[in-house]
């Protein structure tokens, strides 16, 4: 048991746990981390560095041990922790905070709609969609809300979400030229807010010859106030 003990340095603030725990979500960052797919760094003492918010790391943690978020009474950082979440790409994670981000909006009084645009773009020059990269759009959110959505920028969108599940949340994929931007402009003038936008990255290697891949996703949160 002992040699599966995992020992973080976190921005500054130590952790100890256990490689199992931090591959809880295969497809997160720290999973990829610990399954060799993505270069490491190690301090001093030979403990995983993560250049990060080593408080909010405890909430991390906690729910990769459960996978349930549990935050202490009246906490004031969810913004905060949302970028730390995002940055470590662990998705249940990110839907509990989200959930608890629109019931926060609810309670205080403020009703009205999120969605969320999500940009992948995944290439050796990722940082310049070019013809070395691919890119992935996707708009997440509740069905109805999407349906209602000025994406007449991209033809046949609203014919893709009459094929969609029945569930009420649900994603559909953007195409076209620099959209996410787009759709941001039709989102603006529609009275949507821009409540939180997160760029995170990632870099592995993928092949003999060492050529890094690199990844960027771009998250923009929005919100529309309904009176």
């Amino acid at each position: 048991m002992s040699t599966d003990l995992i020992h973080l340095n976190i921005g500054g603030t130590t952790y100890t746990t256990t490689k199992s725990t931090l591959a809880r979500y295969p497809d997160s960052m720290l999973g990829a981390m610990f399954n060799g797919s993505l270069p490491t760094t190690k301090d001093e003492c030979g403990r995983y560095f993560i250049d990060r918010n080593g408080e909010m790391f405890q909430y991390i943690l906690d729910f990769l041990r459960s996978s349930h978020l549990s935050l202490p009474e009246g906490f004031k950082q969810l913004e905060l922790l949302s970028v730390e979440a995002d940055f470590y790409q662990i998705q249940p994670l990110i839907a509990q905070i989200n959930a608890l981000q629109q019931k926060s909006s609810l309670a205080s009084g403020t009703r009205g709609h999120f969605i969320e645009i999500v940009e992948c773009r995944l290439g050796s020059e990722a940082t310049m969609p070019t013809k070395n990269s691919r890119v992935k759009t996707v708009l997440l959110g509740r069905k109805d809300v999407i349906t209602a959505l000025p994406i007449a920028a991209n033809e046949g969108q609203l014919e893709k979400l009459r094929y969609l599940s029945d569930s009420v949340f649900t994603e559909l994929e953007l195409n076209g030229s620099n959209i996410r931007l787009k759709m941001a402009e039709h989102l603006q003038e529609s009275g949507w807010q821009l409540t939180t936008s997160n760029m995170t990255s990632s870099a592995t290697y993928c092949n003999d010859d060492g050529d890094v891949l690199l990844e960027l996703t771009y998250r923009d949160r929005w919100f529309q106030p309904v009176r």
